[in-house]
């Protein structure tokens, strides 16, 4: 057994013991909603005769509900406006230096709430940069008690805690480039989340593996099964609810430390497939946040194997590195340094590869308190080798435009809004 299965074996041992430990756990951590912070749970409207209306205390603030409050609706919706200008360095004179152009970062709503106090769901769609519409995440939830629930249907799965967050409640304008290369989207399966104490909770799934929620019937030859888990031990901070952003607030908490790690292995199993392409793959995961009065720090590294079949191909290995670090002048303003590094590790090439690594910095301005969903973001970056030298695909969505001449500068301008 390599040593990839020998970490998942033992995360999994390592959660299995921890279960049988019990502790208290806050009114706001009971509840299926991901950002807590507003959270108002199930049944809180008192006022029976009001069975709909906004109420800003939620994080989707339209709402319908039963008059005895155990069915709900709550709907929103928020949309990512983009101006990019790229910088090409080294270019010859027969190239553009300089690329611009408008996009939508995404535009998606949420269909969320509870049909009894056990059972929740939630429907998420998207339109992407290319205009077309997808329904991401759609899942029904049973809550078996104050510290566990279950999770059924297309979902994120918990192996990445930036692909865990929505891309709203990130310090930058979008998801990192390692989360780009290595993340799996989402996925059809089942998963589990227990809490085990204020200190420590864990999540395992099974599902169809890396972006298997586009997957279609008859499932293609190539699908995977992928098996994951992941603990997370809140080595300060009080409730769980605070890490449910990357951002925080200026004096929102005390100073809070959070440590996760993660083990995901996916397995193809189609004959005919794996003669010609990998036959599986492991991926270990590890960060840490601190969070408290005006700064937010995150950190996180990954590294993924992919195996071959013998006589297919060598095994091998990419890593990769991403880390913000965020300061509140005041209630509004916030700035921002970033570093996103991806590694070429021992991944065999006809050419010469070279490591991605693109410093950059940001300030955001969020006109209220306390609400992440209206935003307007300057950013900067800067790649210091050419992205068609890297392991790192192209796209539009990291700032920067193919080359293969030398390193490239973005500046980005993004105005987020919604309800």
């Amino acid at each position: 057994m390599k040593t990839p299965q020998i970490l998942l074996v033992l995360t999994v041992i390592f959660q299995l013991f921890l279960i049988q430990k019990v502790s208290s756990q806050s009114e706001a951590d009971r509840y299926p909603q991901r950002f807590r912070y507003r959270y108002t749970p199930p049944g809180a409207f008192q006022d029976t005769t009001k069975t709909a209306g906004f109420d800003p205390s939620l994080y989707h603030p339209f709402f319908i509900k039963s008059k005895d409050g155990q069915y709900t609706l709550h709907i929103s919706a928020y949309a990512q406006l983009r101006y990019n200008l790229a910088l090409l360095h080294n270019a010859p004179d027969n190239v553009n230096s300089t690329a611009t152009g408008y996009n939508l970062g995404r535009f998606r709503t949420f269909l969320e709430g509870n049909l009894t106090d056990r059972f929740y769901y939630h429907l998420r769609t998207n339109v992407n940069p290319s205009g077309k519409f997808e329904l991401i995440a759609a899942y029904i939830q049973y809550n078996l008690n104050d510290k566990n629930w279950f999770r059924f249907g297309r979902q994120f799965m918990a192996l990445s805690l930036e692909d865990w967050m929505y891309p709203l409640d990130l310090a930058a304008i979008e998801f990192s480039a390692m989360d780009f290369e290595f993340a799996i989207w989402s996925s059809f399966g089942l998963q589990w989340r227990h809490i085990f104490s204020e200190k420590f909770r864990s999540y395992m799934s099974v599902g169809n593996g890396s972006y298997g929620g586009r997957q279609e019937f008859p499932a293609p030859a190539a699908s995977d099964v992928a098996l994951i888990a992941r603990g997370e031990w809140n080595i300060l901070g009080g409730s769980w609810g605070r890490w449910d952003d990357m951002v925080g607030r200026k004096n929102k908490f005390d100073y809070g430390m959070l440590l996760g790690f993660s083990v995901g292995n996916q397995t193809r199993f189609d004959k005919e497939v794996i003669q010609t392409e990998p036959n599986g793959g492991t991926q270990v995961n590890i960060d840490f946040s601190t969070q408290g009065q005006r700064i937010h720090f995150f950190s996180a590294y990954n590294r993924t194997w992919t195996r071959f079949e013998p006589g297919v191909g060598e095994e091998y290995y990419r890593e990769g590195f991403y880390s913000t670090l965020g300061y509140w002048l005041d209630n509004q303003l916030f700035t921002y340094a970033r570093f996103d590094f991806v590694g070429k590790g021992n991944q065999p090439s006809a050419t010469p590869l070279k490591n991605y690594a693109a410093p950059g910095a940001g300030i955001s301005y969020y006109p209220f308190f306390f609400n992440n969903k209206v935003r307007f973001t300057l950013e900067f970056n800067h790649l210091t080798n050419p992205i068609d030298q890297t392991t790192v695909s192209p796209d539009g969505q990291l700032g920067f435009v193919p080359s293969n001449y030398g390193a490239q500068s973005s500046i980005r301008f993004q105005a987020q809004f919604g309800f």
